[in-house]
């Protein structure tokens, strides 16, 4: 991967540029394209990198997200929580040996913030976040305009990397990567974003963490094969849930009924239509057994939801007085009932808040053996989250701004780009019972309370 080194202050920072693709390499989830991988923009053609055996790891990946509201809900535990109180600038000040960072503005924010309109400046510091978590990239597009790079996002699903030579250096967008035609008609390019080519006034900035093995695409937490197959099996048993529910859907009963049954109501059928005429005795008692197949279907039918259920069995009496029944109807044992499916469904949904790297009690998860659910617990679980579990997105996100919008803005050395936690406290200590913490290190350090009694 290649990444800059800029200074701020006493420190380093490495901001990974979107030049991450070595010669020869491709990413583990992708093949190795070959010259057929192309597609014209105008009348020149371009090879690109297919993101996924079929080009569409990312569409199918956010397909299967939406179709799990659980899953979802995940997913968007997190983004909430990357985001915090919100986003800005920051001066870091020192205070007793300690770094303190304090809200920030100027006439050149509020210019600069002014220029995006809407949506304003944290809408698309939220899609940046947004994209990052579900695709595991963001592609920003960064145009110049007098002289201030101006962002907006766009969505991973419709871009793809053009083939290293050795580095990316264009990016292509289509609409819709299964249709040739819209590829021939409807595709656009972008030259890749280079820090040092100040002539570059429209690009795309190409944000993702580092993973071994990717270096044209950023692999989503939740993108696993076994994080898929978990969203599979609550489908599915949301599925079989509707069958257990209504009961109809499923097979619940054998009915075994005595031949002779069939025997005598075929005779007096017979006898009751024709008296006097000769009958065909066997197509009379399949006559007689499809009628009486019909009446047991129609009444477990759903169409039958209400009234009785009720079916009449005459029958003679054996040698000792008991009744020698006619009908009967077994029940069938089912492997899973409707408490072992939700039992299942809360199993399927747990292991994929492990996956999406989301505490399960923040979402709504537990089984009542890892989280109580107490006031206390979802405190420390919700502070936990938001300053350990956050710093490597938010540190892209704000690199893009603490080397690019900084200089542009001619800030002082010691306001740099941050999120506003918010910490949650005792009751005791604020009605509101939250503080709002200026953290997430925004000088490339890790997410930091104040102080050491902040963070108990």
């Amino acid at each position: 991967m290649s990444t800059t080194t800029f200074k701020a202050g006493r420190r380093q920072f490495a901001f990974s540029l979107p030049k991450s693709a070595d010669e020869g390499q491709r990413d583990t989830t992708g093949v190795r394209p070959t010259t057929e991988r192309t597609v014209k923009v105008g009348s020149k053609s371009h090879l690109y990198y297919p993101w996924g055996d079929n080009n569409l790891l990312p569409n199918e990946r956010v397909k299967l997200l939406r179709s799990n509201g659980d899953a979802q809900n995940l997913v968007q535990a997190r983004i909430d929580f990357l985001y915090g109180g919100g986003f800005g600038f920051f001066k870091h000040v020192q205070k007793d040996g300690i770094t303190v960072r304090e809200p920030f503005t100027s006439p050149a924010i509020e210019e600069y913030a002014d220029a995006y309109g809407l949506p304003d400046l944290g809408e698309v510091v939220d899609q940046m976040n947004t994209a990052l978590v579900e695709t595991g990239n963001a592609f920003v597009r960064r145009k110049v305009e007098d002289g201030l790079p101006i962002y907006s996002v766009k969505d991973s699903l419709i871009v793809r990397a053009t083939l290293a030579e050795p580095t990316v250096k264009s990016y292509l967008l289509c609409p819709d990567w299964t249709d040739f035609d819209v590829m021939e008609k409807h595709c656009s390019i972008l030259p890749a974003y280079d820090r040092n080519n100040t002539q570059l006034a429209d690009s795309l900035v190409h944000l993702k963490p580092y993973q071994s093995g990717q270096p044209y695409y950023g692999f989503a937490q939740y993108w696993g094969e076994q994080s898929v197959h978990w969203i599979e099996v609550m489908n599915y048993i949301a599925t079989s849930m509707i069958g257990t529910v209504k009961h109809n859907k499923n097979l619940a009963h054998i009915c075994r009924i005595a031949s002779r049954y069939f025997d005598e109501m075929a005779a007096n059928s017979a006898d009751d239509e024709a008296p006097d005429e000769p009958v065909d005795f066997e197509k009379q008692k399949d006559k007689v057994r499809d009628q009486f197949y019909q009446s047991v279907e129609a009444m477990f039918s759903e169409k039958n939801d209400t009234g009785p259920r009720i079916i009449y069995d005459e029958c003679d009496l054996t040698m000792d007085g008991k009744l020698a029944g006619f009908i009967q109807f077994e029940e069938i044992k089912r492997s899973l009932n409707a408490t072992e499916l939700s039992e299942a469904y809360q199993l399927a949904l747990l292991a994929f808040a492990n996956a999406s790297r989301i505490l399960p009690g923040l979402a709504g998860v537990s089984d009542g053996k890892m989280l109580g659910g107490s006031g206390s617990e979802l405190k420390v679980s919700a502070n936990f989250q938001q300053f350990f579990r956050t710093a490597r997105e938010r540190k892209l996100v704000c690199s893009l701004f603490n080397h690019d919008v900084k200089p542009a803005l001619k800030l002082p050395r010691d306001v740099y780009a941050g999120f506003h936690d918010i910490l949650l406290v005792s009751d005791d200590k604020n009605p509101a019972g939250k503080e709002n913490k200026t953290t997430s290190g925004q000088k490339g350090t890790d997410p930091q309370p104040k102080t050491e009694k902040d963070a108990a």
